[in-house]
C-alpha cells in the first residue's frame, strides 16, 4: 500500500462526508436554501421549490456512489469534482460581482460567503484532483478502510469549519 494511494482512499471517504454533511445541512434549512436559490442565484420561486430538493438528492447520490468505492466510486468522485468546480465558480462569481452572496453549503443560509469558504473549496477540489490522480485501485483491509473514514471524517470537520477556524485564527495572530 503505498502513502499515496492510503491518502486518497481517505480523500475519497472525506468527499463522501462532506457530500453528506452538505446534504443534510441543506435538507435541516429547506425552506431557507430555497429562499436562498431565489435572492442570491437569482432563480425563479418555482424553479427553486423543485431544485433545493435535487440539489440534495444529488449530493446524496454523490456521496453514495462515493462510499461504494470501485469504478463506481471513481465515477462518484469525478463528478464530486465537477460539482464542486461548478458551485465554486459560480459563488465564487457571484461573490466578486455582488460582494456578498449566501451559499447554503451545509445549512448556513444566514452567513455570507467569504474568501475562507471559497479558500475551502479550492482545497476541496485539488483534493479530490489528487485523489482521482493517486487511486489506483489499490485493496484496503478493514482496519486501514476505518481508519481512513475516521481520519475523512476529521477533516470533515475540519472542512465544515474552516471559515469560523480560519478566523479564529487569524484574530489570534
Amino acid at each position: 500500500m503505498s502513502a499515496a494511494a492510503y491518502l486518497a482512499e481517505i480523500i475519497r471517504f472525506f468527499t463522501a462526508f462532506l457530500l453528506v454533511c452538505a446534504a443534510i445541512g441543506k435538507l435541516r434549512t429547506l425552506a431557507a436554501f430555497a429562499h436562498n436559490l431565489v435572492e442570491s442565484f437569482g432563480v425563479k420561486r418555482r424553479a427553486a421549490a423543485l431544485l433545493a430538493p435535487a440539489v440534495i438528492a444529488a449530493e446524496a447520490l454523490l456521496a453514495g456512489l462515493i462510499l461504494a468505492g470501485g469504478g463506481i466510486g471513481r465515477i462518484g468522485m469525478a463528478a464530486a469534482l465537477v460539482l464542486f468546480a461548478l458551485l465554486t465558480a459560480l459563488v465564487g462569481y457571484r461573490y466578486v460581482v455582488e460582494g456578498s452572496v449566501k451559499c447554503s453549503c451545509f445549512g448556513e443560509s444566514e452567513r455570507p460567503v467569504s474568501g475562507y469558504d471559497l479558500l475551502r473549496n479550492g482545497l476541496v477540489i485539488a483534493a479530490i484532483g489528487a485523489c482521482l490522480v493517486f487511486s489506483g485501485g489499490a485493496a484496503f483491509g478493514r482496519k486501514e478502510s476505518v481508519l481512513a473514514a475516521a481520519l475523512g471524517l476529521i477533516a470533515t470537520i475540519v472542512a465544515i469549519g474552516f471559515h469560523d477556524l480560519a478566523r479564529s485564527l487569524k484574530r489570534s495572530a
